[in-house]
């Protein structure tokens, strides 16, 4: 391979990786709201929205429980897959081995990915032009996308703040039951809404939906969690949906194991 073939190659691996990346990182930051959460406890009580807050939890407990889970699950190394569908069809599948430093800062080793970074589309030269115009545009549309969805995962603790004063406290119901579900609207957008369940008993997080809209018509992301027989909750699911251009990420995170 040719010097510029080379140069083209890390370009391709180095969009593809880092479209993964961000997506990854946005699906994966539920739990910042956590910590804003846990940031702002104190606020609270000191405000007086200690009961509609708990629901008979304390909130400065919660805040306590959450540090702590986020702090134990760095002696984990884990899996993570990530697919992305385009209507209907899979398009990527990518299979990583997710570790955390000395410094607690996560690393990721690429294990597996379908189809590879530098397979070259099929067809004559105007059809691949056609194809890698169509394919940056759809990236573009995913980093836009998954920007939105993460602006609510990184919200100002003052954001935050003004938006569970408005919050609906209520029970868990169906397989939420035993949570209390905290509902907030108009949170960045008109008519939009960021949902958490926490649970009783664990005081950690069971499911977080942000329900929002692209260039308005809706994005849907839902992160799932699930608890390790040590006691750990992690998030086990999290799907990113945009129906107006049939669009689908799942991201799955599996085989956990203790490392340190």
């Amino acid at each position: 391979m040719n010097s510029k073939g080379k140069i083209n190659r890390k370009l391709r691996i180095k969009k593809a990786i880092s479209l993964s990346a961000l997506i990854y990182r946005v699906l994966g930051a539920f739990l910042l709201v956590a910590l804003l959460l846990a940031g702002t406890s104190t606020q609270f009580v000191n405000a007086g929205f200690e009961p509609a807050f708990s629901q008979g939890m304390n909130p400065e407990q919660v805040a306590g429980a959450i540090k702590a889970n986020a702090q134990a699950l760095k002696a984990f190394a884990y899996q993570q897959r990530m697919q992305l569908q385009l209507k209907g069809e899979t398009k990527k599948v990518t299979l990583n081995q997710m570790t955390y430093d000395m410094n607690g800062n996560p690393q990721k080793t690429l294990l597996s990915e379908q189809p590879p970074a530098d397979a070259q589309p099929s067809g004559g030269r105007l059809k691949q032009r056609v194809v890698a115009k169509k394919t940056g545009e759809f990236k573009d549309m995913m980093q836009e996308i998954a920007a939105l969805v993460k602006s609510y995962t990184e919200l100002p603790p003052e954001q935050l703040q003004a938006s569970l004063k408005q919050a609906t406290f209520s029970p868990g119901e169906g397989d939420m039951a035993g949570a209390v579900q905290i509902q907030m609207h108009n949170v960045n957008q008109q008519g939009d809404s960021l949902t958490i369940w926490i649970d009783r008993t664990a005081m950690l997080f069971r499911r977080a939906v942000i329900a929002t809209t692209y260039e308005g018509n809706p994005v849907t992301t839902i992160a799932n969690y699930s608890m390790l027989p040590s006691g750990q909750v992690y998030m086990a699911q999290a799907v990113l949906t945009y129906p107006k251009k049939e669009v689908v990420v799942e991201i799955d995170n599996l085989n956990y194991q203790r490392s340190q």
